[in-house]
């Protein structure tokens, strides 16, 4: 019985971290994010890291701010990025194929497009 149990488990967790690679590909990628509805987009690029639900972020012209961008990571379907260190800059949550957010330091819409 210890064995099935075993089993079953190493099932269980194989086929969400199957599911996790697939919702990571979804959010990969270069993005472009608008702050308000003004200003210019810049442009972000979301890469994952093998160990868990998140990764790097690179950005060559964003400003605001967001230029401090260095991570990002997901909290069930909720989109946060991070500073290199872990501070929390922006949260979003799925609008369609866009992202829709805050941006934390003074509470401006954020919008995340391809």
């Amino acid at each position: 019985m210890n064995r099935f149990k075993a089993l079953a488990l190493g099932a269980s967790v194989g086929l969400s971290t199957i599911g996790l690679a697939h919702a990571d590909n979804a959010i990969t990628g270069a993005w472009k994010l608008t702050v308000g509805e003004n200003d210019a987009p810049c442009t972000i690029t979301l890469a994952a890291n093998a160990s868990d639900r998140g990764g790097t972020v690179s950005s060559t012209d964003c400003a605001g701010g967001l230029n401090a961008i260095g991570r990002w990571q997901t909290l069930g379907n909720r989109l946060q990025l991070l500073s290199a260190s872990g501070q929390l800059i922006a949260y979003f949550s799925p609008k369609g194929d866009e992202y829709a957010g805050t941006r934390v330091s003074d509470e401006k819409k954020l919008v995340l497009s391809r």
